[in-house]
């Protein structure tokens, strides 16, 4: 079996094999022993990381989450949050992460048990990346004189057309000639 423990980077490697695998073939089919075979590591290996699959499982969820929401701040950049080209930023960095990461969504939105709150009051509890978008919008709201209804309205919209293209641009078995940035600077 091949030794990755030793150069820094099994759990990081128990982390994505475990992504994929839940994310093919759901979380039934997801076991310590499993991933370690795949990882080609000894079976007691694993246990230096993690405690139990349960352990695993919410540090995949944390993984996700905290390099999607690295990508999007990374994206941003020092924009003004209350621009419409942040609100622009946001979406298309959303999108080209799951493009990059497809088992990413798969994993995250049809295995899990993330907080999707819509609001425009900040929850600690919501998921992070949607909390960026409701700053956002929130902050573009109150300097373009919209109410707090329309936010809202514009945030769940949005929301909804970024996952649908997400879900479109990731799908292997869906054939699209359009480009995907060109139709999505052309809804927002």
């Amino acid at each position: 079996m091949k030794d990755h423990y030793h150069h820094g980077n099994l759990k990081n490697e128990l982390i994505e094999t475990s992504i994929r695998i839940i994310s093919e073939e759901g979380f039934d089919r997801l076991s310590l022993r499993n991933i370690s075979t795949l990882c080609g590591v000894s079976h007691n290996a694993i246990y230096r990381h993690f405690d139990n699959k349960e352990q695993l499982i919410e540090a995949c969820r944390n993984f996700v989450t905290e390099s999607m929401v690295v990508h999007l701040t990374e994206a941003l950049g020092d924009a003004d949050y209350a621009s419409a080209e942040t609100l622009r930023k946001l979406s298309f960095a959303y999108v080209s992460f799951y493009q990059q990461h497809p088992t990413y969504y798969s994993f995250l939105y049809r295995n899990s048990s993330i907080k999707i709150i819509f609001s425009l009051e900040p929850i600690e509890a919501n998921y992070p990346p949607l909390e960026l978008f409701r700053k956002a919008y929130r902050a573009y709201g109150e300097q373009n004189k919209l109410t707090s209804e329309e936010c809202l309205t514009h945030l769940t919209r949005l929301w909804s057309l970024l996952h649908g293209l997400v879900a479109l641009v990731i799908s292997p078995n869906v054939e699209w000639d359009e480009n995907w940035q060109k139709c999505l600077n052309d809804m927002i």
